[in-house]
C-alpha cells in the first residue's frame, strides 16, 4: 500500500486571529479534525514540525498521535525549506507520497483513499492539492482559464495555474525539484515558473477534499461551517 509521509507545519499559535476567518475558525479544531481523518488510515505517518517551543501549545495534546521535529524558523519560507529537509531526511519507500499542509485547513474523511485512488490511475502526475480554489471561479483573471479534466471511480479532477502551500508530490517529483520551492517567493508564482520551466502542473479536486480557512475563499460546494 503506497505509503504517505504528512508534513504538517504549526508554530505557537491557537484560537483563531485576524485575517479574515470564518467566524468557527480555530487552529486545534482544524487539528483535531485532521488527525479524525486519517486515524483509521494504514501507512499513514503523521511529523508535526513545530517551529519554536512546543510548550504552552494545545498540540503538545495530541503528541501520541504523531513525530514532532522542533525547529527554530520564524517565519513561513524558512519554515517550508526546513520541512522539506526533515522530509528528504526521512526514510521512505519509492512510491511513497509527500503531503506538505500548513495548520489552517479543514479536511474531509476520505480524502487518503481518493488520493491513492489518484495516484494509481494516473502516473504521470506532479503536485496536487485537496483545495478547490474559490478564487479560480470568480475572480476576473481567471474568466478564461481552461482545465484538463481527470477522472477516477470516485472523484473528479482538474488542472489549475497554482495552489499554496500546502500539496501532495510522490518522491519522484519531490527529490527532482526539491531545492526550487526555496528560491522563489511566493506560492502562485512557485508554481508559474514550476509550469514554465519543468512543465510541472497542479491538479486540484472538484469538489474540494479540504479547505484553506479564509473568508470567502473556502472550497465551494460544501458546508465547511457544519463540519
Amino acid at each position: 500500500m503506497m505509503e504517505i509521509k504528512i508534513l504538517y507545519r504549526h508554530y505557537n499559535i491557537q484560537g483563531s486571529d485576524n485575517r479574515g476567518r470564518p467566524s468557527w475558525f480555530d487552529y486545534e479544531k482544524c487539528f483535531i479534525n485532521f488527525l479524525d481523518t486519517i486515524k483509521d488510515e494504514e501507512n499513514v505517518d503523521l511529523h508535526v514540525v513545530m517551529d519554536g517551543n512546543i510548550e504552552g501549545n494545545f498540540i503538545k495534546k495530541y503528541t501520541e498521535y504523531f513525530t514532532l521535529h522542533e525547529i527554530k524558523a520564524g517565519g513561513d519560507q524558512e519554515s517550508f525549506k526546513k520541512a522539506h529537509e526533515i522530509a528528504k531526511s526521512l526514510e521512505t519507500k519509492e512510491d511513497c507520497l509527500y503531503y506538505f499542509l500548513e495548520n489552517d485547513y479543514l479536511h474531509l474523511k476520505g480524502w487518503v483513499s481518493k488520493i491513492r485512488e489518484l495516484f494509481d490511475t494516473y502516473s504521470n502526475l506532479n503536485y496536487v492539492s485537496l483545495y478547490d480554489h474559490k478564487d479560480k471561479y470568480f475572480l476576473p483573471m481567471y474568466e478564461n482559464l481552461v482545465s484538463k479534466l481527470f477522472v477516477t471511480q470516485n472523484h473528479h479532477w482538474r488542472t489549475t495555474p497554482s495552489t499554496c502551500g500546502s500539496y501532495i508530490i510522490n518522491k519522484k517529483i519531490f527529490l527532482e525539484d526539491f531545492e526550487i520551492p526555496f528560491q522563489i517567493s511566493g506560492d502562485h508564482q512557485k508554481f508559474l515558473w514550476l509550469n514554465e520551466n519543468k512543465n510541472r502542473f497542479v491538479i486540484t479536486p472538484i469538489p474540494g477534499l479540504s479547505t484553506h480557512c479564509m473568508e470567502n475563499l473556502m472550497s465551494p460546494s460544501i458546508n465547511w461551517n457544519k463540519l
